[in-house]
């Protein structure tokens, strides 16, 4: 299975996007909603003609997108990454992707999205992509919808968006609508017997408070995170023929699926249960730690409980972030809180975000900060205290509603201690 011209320049242009997003704060929601086209130009304001279909960026950005393009796609197992530096088109760009997937590596790299200061990346074999696709290609192909498109909210630079609105795309043969025109096609009312919607929770859950009306002969896919059970029986009683959710990771790839809301899922046939914390690939033999804790119904057959609280090293202690967050939710001006390491070039240590309570919205940071700051030095040792506070109304998340990191992020009040 190859990758179309066409899937590889809206591969880039989301990798464009998300790089610019990234770089420009300010104006991260233009650059994603942006369309992008074969002859869409990057180029620097020197080498500018003022055409329509012209993105201008500085050396740095040019760079830095470059450099994503090649992560993605391996092109450096191909030796030819200098190439993207010669062409400024994105279809060009395309054409050196391809070529370098015939003389190199087709693995995809992907970048985590949580709430971790800095990304991680995952490298995923393509055989092993393929396999996933090939188990969801049958499994559609075993319903009773004549599938005809798909309609996906998801980035393609995503894992999930991947395999879904790009791979199985093409397994299928189907034309994909993407980014605004996927929106504005599901808002607008105009989709059509045998779309396969590809979404994300916060999406579904915005979707089920409006008076929607689907197609009987449409099914709706979601993952990157979980979704209330009511809120998928809401969109089955708005016409939806059914709800597929898929639980995995950046890490693992797909990991198990079902089709009752709340209930259980089933592991994807190329993993096997190893215990209760791991996963084993049946075909390669490549062990995988889950990132939850599940409950089991069988060897086969699970639920998530919740996010594994992985410990972290601050002075040679085992600290453990999400303990001491939920810590911290329990102080009665504190909502909700979250708790991460910060890195060795920020002094190490734990940074931690506040939500107030209802009753704390009108305080400044400083006076819901302080008086947490002493109450929990009472609960916690000198390791597990948080070196840095800060202060905001919501947890931050991205347009995909994952939580994204709260130190990135312009929040309004901000307090920082040591």
């Amino acid at each position: 299975m190859n990758l179309s011209r066409s899937s590889i320049i809206a591969i880039i242009g989301a990798l464009a996007a998300d790089e610019l997003a990234a770089l420009r704060r300010t104006d991260a929601q233009l650059w994603k909603g942006r369309q992008w086209q074969a002859d869409s130009v990057i180029t620097t304001s020197r080498h500018a003609k003022g055409t329509d279909n012209e993105l201008l960026v500085d050396s740095f950005e040019w760079m830095s997108i470059a450099s994503r393009v090649v992560d993605f796609f391996h092109i450096h197992s191909s030796g030819l990454e200098d190439y993207l530096l010669r062409v400024s088109r994105l279809g060009e760009w395309a054409d050196v992707v391809m070529a370098s997937r015939e003389h190199g590596s087709k693995d995809i790299t992907f970048c985590s999205s949580g709430s971790t200061a800095k990304p991680q990346k995952y490298q995923h074999h393509w055989r092993e992509l393929e396999r996933e696709v090939a188990f969801f290609s049958d499994y559609l192909n075993g319903t009773s919808i004549p599938f005809e498109r798909v309609v996906s909210a998801v980035p393609p630079h995503h894992i999930y968006g991947f395999i879904f609105s790009v791979v199985l795309a093409e397994a299928l043969d189907l034309p994909v609508l993407r980014g605004l025109a996927a929106f504005s096609a599901v808002q607008g009312q105009r989709l059509q017997d045998g779309d396969l919607l590809i979404g994300f929770p916060h999406w579904y859950q915005q979707l089920a408070k409006r008076p929607l009306n689907f197609p009987r002969q449409a099914m709706a896919v979601c993952s990157t995170g979980p979704v209330a059970a009511e809120v998928l029986q809401q969109l089955l009683s708005q016409g939806l023929h059914s709800v597929l959710e898929v639980y995995g990771s950046s890490e693992t790839s797909g990991l198990g699926f079902r089709t009752l809301p709340g209930g259980w899922y089933e592991l994807l046939p190329r993993w096997q249960r190893q215990d209760l914390a791991h996963v084993a690939d049946i075909e390669t033999a490549q062990v995988m730690a889950l990132p939850d804790r599940l409950e089991w119904q069988d060897e086969r057959h699970f639920k998530p409980l919740a996010r594994r609280d992985k410990a972290v090293q601050v002075n040679g202690y085992n600290v453990y972030p999400t303990r001491i967050a939920q810590l911290i939710a329990t102080h009665p001006t504190i909502a909700d809180a979250r708790v991460r390491p910060l890195a060795a070039e920020q002094g190490g240590g734990l940074t931690a975000l506040l939500i107030p309570s209802a009753a704390a919205t009108s305080l400044s940071a400083e006076d819901v900060i302080e008086p947490l700051r002493h109450w929990l030095a009472q609960q916690v040792t000198d390791a597990e205290m948080p070196r840095r506070f800060h202060v905001a109304a919501s947890v931050p998340v991205n347009e995909m509603g994952k939580e994204v990191d709260w130190e990135q992020q312009p929040i309004k009040d901000e307090s920082i201690t040591s």
